[in-house]
This record gives C-alpha cells, sequence and structure tokens, in this order.
C-alpha cells in the first residue's frame, strides 16, 4: 500500500530543489574555508574539512539533482543533517584553542545546515530510485 506524504508544514519553505543547489554552492566554498583555517588553526581547518566532506558524502548519495549515487531519500538527508548540524555546532564551540575568526566560521557552518533542514520541505512522496 503506497504510504501518504505527510502534510506541509509551516516552515517548509526551501523545496529540496532549492537545498540541492544550495549544498551544490556550499560545498567549493566550504573546502575553501577548510584552506583558509588551516592557515591558523589545524583543528579549525580539520573540523570544516570533516564537516565538508560529510556534506559532500550525503549530496552524493541523495535522490535530488546533485545525487551521483541516489541511495536516500530527501527526507532522510535533511535528518542526517539535522542531527549532524548541532553536532558541528557543538565542535565548533567547544574545541579548545581555536582561534575567534575560525571559531566563528564552525558556530555558522553548524547553524547553517541546521536552519536549513529544518526548513526544508520533506512532504513530498519519496520516489524510487533511478
Amino acid at each position: 500500500m503506497p504510504t501518504q506524504p505527510r502534510p506541509r508544514r509551516a516552515l517548509d519553505l526551501i523545496s529540496p530543489r532549492a537545498h540541492a543547489i544550495t549544498d551544490i554552492i556550499c560545498f567549493p566554498i566550504m573546502l575553501g574555508l577548510a584552506a583558509w583555517a588551516a592557515r591558523r588553526s589545524k583543528r579549525a581547518a580539520a573540523i570544516i574539512l570533516a564537516n565538508t566532506l560529510g556534506e559532500g558524502f550525503m549530496m552524493s548519495i541523495t535522490r535530488f539533482e546533485a545525487g551521483l549515487f541516489p541511495l536516500v531519500s530527501f527526507r532522510t538527508h535533511a535528518r542526517v543533517g539535522q542531527v549532524g548540524g548541532p553536532l558541528w555546532l557543538a565542535l565548533g564551540a567547544l574545541t579548545p584553542r581555536v582561534p575567534q575568526p575560525e571559531r566563528t566560521v564552525l558556530i555558522i557552518l553548524g547553524l547553517l545546515p541546521t536552519v536549513l533542514n529544518h526548513l526544508s520541505d520533506t512532504s513530498a512522496q519519496d520516489e524510487p530510485a533511478a
């Protein structure tokens, strides 16, 4: 029996397509931020790079435009981001001996996926993998 899509919430403001485009744009920016942070803080650079690789991996296995290997639904992608965002936020805020500019970037990189994933519309019924 096919499952019914859940009703849209008032905060479902970002379509899966817009979310995918945001992910595509942010990936090279995050790589650049990791290179920038590496000059002053190897810790910050390592956290940014780990975050970037995690985002890139999830982007590549999600069933949307950016997905190279469509293995997981967009809903799963958003749920992983809702868990990962606060994790990166906590790492950015609590890692000792990180200079303030790099700490600010780490906190922003934790906040952005949290907000993006909470505002993304995951109500659409999942489509089978191509």
